[in-house]
């Protein structure tokens, strides 16, 4: 009996294997589900169908669906292509990081970029110079828009595709993350007849989704909003926020449009680009003698480093001191799977370093992590199969969260504007006012087991 057991647990096991094996084998096309593109770029849209029809002829159409099925099916934003002489290298960008994917061998990802290129309206010969286009998916019920961006590099060439969800993962500032009290704090404050509030966060972390957001928090229905945007990359339309274009690409700023749209006597200028002095100059004069509100955005790492910033552009320093309330600042984060994450008793030192009280927390939280080697084999040396989340596919984070520092202008902090405009300075005198700060923002998410101190750490060296 136990012999024959035995034989059926080995029999069972062969089985399994094999059933993986043969799964390994299959082509990534029939594992994952399918994708459906749609071409776009084109002059119209019978030459889009056409170029549709061009890439489906190509013997690895199938397989390119297959490259971005596995992008997407691990919840990527962006797919990268590296091509080189040996062969391309495939990274996915997951919540703000760069995995690497099954790379791929030169000549089939040579034809996967002809087909790219075909459903982007691109020149499939051109590997040097830079190109710029957009093509259609959907996958499993979900449909993207995907900025498909090629340039030539030492090495071969390099191809960047960012998916844009045509419903996005953010729709208000709650989806964000933020607080309720500060919440609270930020609608007062860009609900207010007049000031110049400006939003923030570093690059790639995520701006135009805070803009879009933060700009749908506020009250557009008893306010005339109007936005100055550039026609050369206009904006996401947000309800009840009336576009005004000027040409960027013929050296036009929105200074040059701003004395039309003053006989329209707006509430509210929405401007995105902060061009020059002498729009700064002109919206500084809507808010201190007209008493309008401007909302405008800045890339910076902090919000004190914001006003240093529109400072460099030459903005008149006394007019702008006077007319800045806020600047919003935020950063994204990754979130602890919930499925897989570990709880680990901290030291106190830890704790107090973190500033979090005693016997406030007893535990927190970090990814998960694999058993010792030892544990991985089974009493006859073995390799054991380690089980991977399901959820996050053995990342240990799932999804993204923010973190903000709400600065709230005053009269010290303007005053300290005009005569020390200087970083150290200027956080000085805003923790003395009561900012709390990304780092403190961060470590209450530690504390709630949201995120991980090393991911915290990771976010703020950027």
């Amino acid at each position: 009996m136990a012999l024959r057991k035995a034989k059926s647990k080995r029999a069972k096991a062969k089985a399994v294997a094999k059933a993986k094996k043969d799964e390994a084998e299959l082509p990534l096309h029939e594992l994952l589900p399918q994708v459906t593109f749609s071409a776009m770029g084109a002059a119209g849209g019978q030459q889009d169908q056409g170029n549709l029809l061009a890439a489906r002829q190509s013997p690895v159409f199938p397989e390119t669906g297959g490259l971005i099925a596995q992008a997407l099916s691990k919840r990527g934003d962006r797919l990268m292509l590296n091509y080189a002489q040996a062969g391309v290298g495939v990274k996915a960008d997951v919540d703000g990081v760069w995995l690497n994917l099954d790379p791929r061998d030169r000549q089939l990802g040579d034809g996967m970029l002809i087909v790219l290129k075909k459903l982007a309206g691109l020149n499939v010969k051109e590997r040097r110079a830079r190109q710029d286009g957009r093509f259609g998916a959907e996958f499993q019920g979900m449909k993207f828009f995907c900025e498909f961006t090629s340039q030539g590099i030492k090495t071969g060439e390099r191809v960047v595709i960012k998916f844009i969800p045509k419903k996005p993962k953010f729709k208000t500032i709650e989806d964000l993350g933020m607080r309720p009290a500060m919440r609270s704090e930020f609608k007062s404050l860009i609900d207010e007849d007049e000031g110049f509030v400006v939003f923030s966060t570093p690059p790639g972390n995520g701006l135009t989704t805070l803009w879009n957001v933060g700009l749908d928090t506020s009250d557009r229905y008893v306010r005339d909003f109007v936005s100055l945007e550039d026609e050369t990359c206009p904006e996401e339309e947000v309800i009840n926020v009336g576009p005004i274009f000027y040409d960027g690409g013929q050296g036009q700023t929105p200074a040059d449009i701003l004395p039309k749209l003053l006989l329209k006597q707006p509430d509210v200028f929405v401007v995105p680009n902060l061009a020059d002095a002498k729009t700064i100059a002109m919206l500084c004069e809507q808010v201190n003698k007209q008493h309008k509100m401007v909302i405008s955005r800045v890339p910076a790492k902090e919000s004190v480093e914001v006003l240093l910033r529109v400072l460099m552009l030459k903005a008149p320093v006394d007019e702008f001191a006077k007319a800045v309330t806020m600047v919003l600042n935020g950063r994204l984060i990754r979130k602890l799977c919930d499925e897989c994450k570990q709880a680990y008793q901290p030291a106190p030192q830890l704790l107090q370093k973190l500033g979090i009280p005693p016997g406030r927390v007893s535990m927190l939280y970090r990814e998960y992590q694999p058993p010792p080697p030892e544990e991985q084999v089974d009493e006859k040396g073995r390799p054991l199969e380690i089980p991977v989340c399901k959820q996050c596919g053995g990342v240990g984070y799932f999804g993204r969260t923010s973190i903000f520092e709400l600065l709230k202008v005053n009269d010290k902090l303007r005053e300290v504007l005009r005569t020390q405009p200087k970083l150290e300075v200027l956080r000085k005198v805003a923790r003395t006012a009561g900012l709390r700060t990304l780092q403190e923002e961060g470590v209450l998410l530690v504390a709630q087991g949201i995120t991980s101190l090393p991911e915290l750490q990771r976010v703020l060296k950027a």
